[in-house]
């Protein structure tokens, strides 16, 4: 191989490596940041579940007071009510799997599912860099034509690095949105990034099936091969 066979794909080689590069040293972050980032998640779901409870007891007093305006006379009922009331305030209070949207947590903690995310900016950054130049490098001992080859290097260089970040943005909003509505936040790059990713890794393989089969002469086919 030389460098006149690398050149179309060089691009997308150096966005490849960017992933790793990315992915390696936010792997080093996390590694010395870790007690740090989870003690952060850990306040801010604190901080979340002592505002859910002031606005549930002013909710609480608000009700009684309405009730007790409407009334002559206190009514036992309505003392009976509130205590039921400060119960299931107490008992919201006490399930730390659920988020301020009520949403569930995929590992009973916001904050482990907060640095699960995270970690998957790293595995992911990781893995797709790696992918990424493997097709890259193949693709270029293809008769692929150059403008492909050009163009597989954006694409796959592109969805590399974007869909990582993705992860990292996710994990830091899945305290305070909940892990549904913090995936659903993202989905603006998410869905980019995968587009481009599975629609590069499919034109690969096609590329390959059709020289494998001797194709790349057919009517169909010519314009895409040398």
């Amino acid at each position: 191989m030389n460098t006149e066979q690398i050149s179309p794909v060089r691009h997308g080689l150096i966005l490849g490596i960017l992933a790793l590069m990315m992915g390696a040293l936010w792997a080093a972050y996390m590694a010395n940041s870790h007690e740090v980032l989870h003690g952060g998640f850990e306040a801010e779901q604190a901080a979340m579940k002592e505002k859910q409870m002031q606005q549930m007891m002013s909710q609480m007093d608000m009700s009684n007071m309405d009730m007790g305006h409407s009334h002559a006379e206190p009514m036992p009922a309505n003392h009976h009510d509130a205590e039921q009331g400060h119960a299931h305030a107490g008992k919201a209070h006490e399930h730390g799997g659920h988020s301020a949207g009520g949403q569930h947590s995929h590992t009973g903690s916001l904050p482990n599912d907060a640095m699960q995310r995270l970690l998957r900016g790293h595995i992911h950054a990781m893995g797709l860099g790696v992918l990424v130049c493997i097709l890259l490098l193949i693709t270029t001992f293809t008769s692929l034509k150059d403008i492909w080859k050009k163009t597989l290097g954006w694409s796959l260089g592109l969805g590399a690095v974007l869909y990582p970040p993705a992860w990292v943005i996710m994990g830091f909003r899945t305290v305070a949105l909940g892990p549904e509505a913090a995936e659903a936040s993202i989905m603006w790059l998410f869905l980019p990034a995968v587009a481009l990713l599975v629609g590069s890794i499919i034109a690969v393989l096609i590329i390959l099936i059709l020289e494998e089969f001797n194709l790349r002469k057919h009517v169909l086919f010519s314009w895409l091969f040398d």
